[in-house]
Parts: C-alpha cells; structure tokens; sequence
C-alpha cells in the first residue's frame, strides 16, 4: 500500500514534519510493508519557509527586529537570489508562539517586527515579496508593518501613535510622506487562508482576536478601531477594504498590506499545493493521511486540509484525517473521500499534558493505524 502524509502543524506542540515523522514510525511498526511518502505542509503560517525551500532553494536571512511586544529577537526570511525575491512569514517576527500565554493580548501588540523583515527585504533589492500571514500575535490592522516602512499614524493634535491594536480607534490621520521609496517599484502578494472580512461580525476582531487574547471589551473596542482605519483608507486611498475577501487576514493585515504596499491578496493553501506538486502525488498513491492540531469549523473554510480533501476528490484518493481535538464531525461525514477521523488523545487530558505528550501521542496513534491498515486493501473511491 503506498500512503502519503501531509499533514500541517499541530499548533503549540508539533511542526508539520514532527507529525508528519511520528505517523510514519507508527505506521512501520504494524505495517512495516507499506510505502510511505511524507509532505509536510503549511498554510502560511509557521514552517511555511522551510516547507518553499525544500521546492525552491533561497537562503535564510536574518535580521534582528522587535516581536509583537517591540522586544528585540532575530527572525528570518527566504531570499532567492536569482528571482530578486523575498517569501516573508508573519509568524517568525509577529507571531503568537513567540509570546507566553499570559502575554497574548493582540491590544497592545504590534505587526512592526514583520515590516522590519520587509525593510530589510526591500534595502536587498527584492523586485517581490511574497508576504504569509497565519500564526500572528497581532491586531493592528497592518500599522505596525507599516509605521516600520515610513508610515506615521497620527491622533487628533497630529502626535504619532503606537502602533497597537487598541491605538486604532485613536487614529485620525496617515502621513505617508516618509514611507520607504522602494515600496512603490516593488511586487506584494499576501498568502492568506482566510476570507474573513476587515471589521464586524466575520471580521478579523470577532473572530480571531480572542484566541489572541482580546475579552469581549477588547474585542468590541479592536473592531471599532478597524472601522475607523477602514473609513480613513476609504478616505485617503480610495478603497474600501471591507469588500476585499481576506483582508480580515493577519487581524487585518490582509487589508492593511492591500492599502500600505499595494499588495494582492492569493490563497495560501492552493499556492502552497501547486508548488509541492500534490495533485500528482496523489494520483500515485493509495491513501492519504492529513490533519492539523484542531479540525473544526475553520478547517473547512479554504485552509490546508480542505484544499487537500478536495484535491483528493478529483484524484478519488481516500483520505483518513487525524487531529488533537475533533469537532465538526457533521462535516466530515458528508465529505466523499474522507473514510475516517480521529484524535491522537487516548483519553481526557488537560491542554498542558496533551501538548506535552503530543509526539508520544502520534506515534502511537500511527501504530494503530498501521494495525489497521495492515488488514485492509484499499481502492480508490
């Protein structure tokens, strides 16, 4: 049997390859005659630069920049030389693993390390810049990146303001007269798997900046503070970032990178597929296993895994999902391909413990898949 598996992170305890490794150790050791690829994945968050530089090459540059509590850290982006072209990702300057717990609070935290990354980028003489946003700490609607870029946000008596999250609301004016002169000869993408919109109920307040440490006070106050960015970019740049799919993305960078570097907006996940070539790799295979820390509502709005299952659709490939935590399960069962699913966790366990075993988990998880598969002739649906 010949399985492929391409799974993304499970976020705060595995990289995609430590999944992707783990299921396969497992695997061999009930099956030990099955032939197994592995693909780690990423979705334009964390591990989406090593998951390019395997297809691409480039190098890692580093720069020393300020992560989202403005503290100084070194992060890296992939340089290709010959193509003049820089692949940035959010996360390694502006990204919630790089805070504790207790410091999450995406109000006073900044995107201004990730437009250090770009400055950097743009000084080296990139003629691109393929931005990725999964995995931020923030919700500043792109201001930190680009007050690092030369934009200044100004108050009501014209003072520069801190380019925080609950600064948004206090913003009365953009001064653009200082923004880096390379801005304007170079090309923005943004790599994003959501179509959330700027502001409001699906806006990228409500829905993502709880996890980023907001209360509903904080929440409230984050989403009037992008109405009010999106009223003055509507203003003084004549576009109206609610009507961009996405530009809720990165607590709004989407939007602000649309506005502030003229960037277009291209999803992650496709992009991501394309380059690693998986259509055809599943068309060579029997079986596919994928999955993420959380399948749940979101996995199926254009992330990762849903791109893959669809993938899977058209190659008529089976697909057997694995997680940390579980939900949905409506959803799964009314999808064609996707023949099973399942948790790593062998029982009721606290967040802390569950992270900390996770490796141990996968293994033996995959154990019993091998078990299973072992007994089972698969075809293609």
């Amino acid at each position: 049997m010949k399985i492929l598996i391409a799974t993304d992170k499970f976020k705060d305890s595995l990289t995609a390859k430590q999944v992707c490794d783990g299921l396969m150790k497992g695997i061999l050791r009930t099956f030990p005659s099955a032939e197994i690829e592995t693909l780690p994945l990423a979705d334009g968050g964390e591990g989406t630069l090593e998951t390019l530089q395997s297809v691409w090459g480039g190098e890692f540059i580093s720069c020393e920049v300020q992560d989202p509590l403005f503290r100084k850290i070194n992060a890296n982006y992939l340089w290709i030389k010959e193509k003049a072209t820089a692949i940035i990702e959010m996360a390694t300057a502006s990204g919630i693993e790089l805070l504790k717990q207790k410091e999450r609070n995406c109000l006073i935290t900044s995107s201004y390390g990730t437009g250090e990354l770009i400055k950097d980028a743009l000084e080296k003489g990139a003629k691109e810049i393929i931005l990725t946003v999964g995995g931020s700490a923030t919700n500043d609607a792109g201001i930190g990146m680009a007050s690092a870029l030369g934009y200044e946000f100004l108050d009501k008596n014209s003072k520069i303001l801190e380019p925080i999250g609950k600064n948004l609301t206090e913003i009365s004016g953009i001064n653009r007269q200082k923004i880096h002169p390379n801005l304007t000869k170079t090309k923005f993408i943004v790599a994003t798997d959501v179509l959330n919109p700027f502001y409001g109920i699906e806006g990228a307040a409500h829905v993502f900046s709880p996890q980023k440490g907001a209360d509903s006070q904080g929440v409230s106050n984050l989403d009037l503070g992008l109405r009010n960015i999106c009223a003055l970019i509507k203003e003084d740049f004549n576009m109206d970032l609610q009507t961009i799919l996405g530009s809720g993305a990165g607590g709004g960078i989407g939007g602000g990178a649309v506005a502030f570097l003229g960037a277009d907006l291209k999803s992650a996940s496709q992009w991501i597929l394309e380059i690693n070539q998986v259509k055809g790799k599943l068309q060579n295979v029997d079986l596919l296993i994928t999955g993420e820390g959380k399948i749940d509502n979101q996995t199926w709005q254009g992330k990762l895994i849903s791109q893959l299952v669809l993938l899977s659709e058209k190659t008529q490939t089976p697909v057997i999902l694995v997680c940390g935590t579980l939900q949905n399960v409506e959803s799964i069962i009314n999808q064609k391909t996707i023949l099973f699913a399942s948790s790593i966790l062998k029982e009721p366990l606290d967040l802390e413990n569950a992270l900390k075993n996770a490796s141990e988990f996968v293994e033996s998880h995959g154990e019993m898949l091998g078990k299973l598969l072992n007994g089972i002739k698969l075809k293609k649906c």
